[in-house]
């Protein structure tokens, strides 16, 4: 593939995946914006080949305006808009600008912006000291701020203690087999006890209303997964 295919303005599209509640109203938290492409590559891949040609910041800021874009567009949309974004992109040196910028363009976002950081991200990342501050500086426009895949990482724990996030995506691998799991359980109820009262808890990856019903007795009150919605385009 061309690397400048990557910018044509309909390569790139997002699908949108919902979030619910899972109490009894399984009402809609919001929806995780999900970047696809029209060769049907894999994301991964696609920011992969974007790292190597030194674009990797253009293909970001690109992909969360697209996918602040297509959420906008149905007039029905409502709740929060979780983007992923890479830890570099927020600490690169134009970010705080083009983000200026793009709450001009979109106020009405202020307030319902969730940018989701993955947790495996490397720690020397993690442990520049102007990450935090430039977290800082996104709570002007009430953005919330995740750790995706938590619990993937060496250093879960100590990341949400330092960085007290908004929200933790627990990693689909709690989620699976979890009525069948009283390890995975036990963990659970201790995370939710520990980080439910000032931290948004949401289970990554449910695929069984048994593990759905599980979480919820354990104190997790918002879930994602293929059982609850799987990513698609929302209606205009």
């Amino acid at each position: 593939m061309n690397i400048f295919t990557i910018f044509q303005d309909d390569f790139i599209y997002h699908d949108y995946q919902p979030l619910y509640t899972i109490d009894r109203s399984q009402s809609l938290f919001g929806y995780e914006a999900l970047l696809r492409n029209k060769l049907q590559e894999n994301p991964e891949t696609l920011f992969q080949t974007a790292m190597r040609a030194n674009i990797l910041y253009k293909l970001d800021t690109l992909s969360i305006s697209k996918a602040i874009e297509g959420f906008l567009h149905n007039r029905n949309q409502n709740g929060r808009l979780f983007v992923n974004v890479y830890v570099t992109t927020i600490l690169h040196p134009s970010f705080h600008k083009y983000f200026d910028y793009l709450m001009g363009t979109y106020p009405e976002l202020q307030g319902r912006l969730v940018f989701e950081l993955n947790e495996s991200t490397s720690d020397e990342l993690w442990q520049n000291p102007l990450l935090l501050k430039a977290l800082k500086n996104l709570k002007q426009y009430n953005v919330l701020y995740a750790i995706d895949d938590f619990g993937q990482g060496t250093a879960s724990i100590k990341k949400s203690i330092e960085f007290e996030p908004d929200i933790i995506k627990l990693d689909r691998y709690f989620a699976k087999n979890l009525a069948e799991s009283e390890r995975k359980q036990r963990f659970i109820s201790f995370f939710s006890q520990f980080y439910g009262s000032d931290t948004i808890i949401i289970l990554e990856g449910i695929e069984q209303e048994e593990d759905m019903q599980v979480a919820k007795e354990l104190g997790i009150t918002i879930g994602q997964g293929y059982f609850l919605g799987r990513p698609s385009q929302l209606l205009a």
